[in-house]
């Protein structure tokens, strides 16, 4: 007797990040009738986050790619997978998220985060982490000193995992983030 579980199967795709790496799907439909090809890709800026990236041949005049689509930012991170029925998905990490969430995603689809993204999702994770830590221990949630202590917390929880006295910042997505003093800091 085999126990089934309800998790949903799917494949994490990795190495995806420009047009000419994309996922491509060979038959996809264009219109009512005719079938096209669509390749999907992840863009990463490091002030703006991930995005799916889409574009389509156009069938009608000799499969040239169309104009390319792209999604909403998540600013932490993104993942495309496929799912049960072999289609293209994506998943974004925000700034709206906590640690657990945070947590969650690193762990589910942390592989296919494109590298230059990894560094600032290492970051939020831990941050957001080290933030609910000191919120559950009845620190003010709405404090500077409760903000940057979960800074530091994270910075140090990053330099042991990493056994380095420094960790690389390379497109830290949190250094115009409020967090860190930037003009738009109130």
């Amino acid at each position: 007797m085999s126990v089934s579980n309800n998790i949903p199967q799917i494949i994490i795709l990795k190495g995806h990040i420009s047009p000419e790496t994309a996922y491509l799907v060979e038959d996809y439909p264009y219109g009512f009738t005719l079938r096209c090809k669509i390749r999907y890709w992840l863009e990463y800026k490091p002030q703006h986050g991930c995005r799916l990236m889409s574009q389509t041949t156009n069938p009608k005049r000799g499969d040239v790619w169309n104009k390319p689509k792209g999604s909403t930012y998540a600013r932490f991170g993104g993942c495309m997978f496929l799912d049960e029925q072999n289609h293209v998905q994506w998943k974004g990490l925000s700034e709206y998220s906590d640690g657990a969430e945070a947590q969650a995603f690193r762990e589910t689809y942390g592989e296919g985060v494109p590298e230059a993204a990894k560094p600032g999702l290492d970051r939020w994770v831990e941050t957001k982490l080290a933030y609910d830590r000191r919120k559950a221990n009845g620190e003010d949630w709405n404090s500077a000193k409760t903000v940057l202590g979960a800074m530091q917390d994270a910075e140090k929880a990053l330099k042991e995992k990493a056994g380095t006295e420094t960790v690389e910042e390379p497109n830290d997505p949190m250094d115009d983030f409020n967090y860190r003093g930037s003009k738009w800091h109130y």
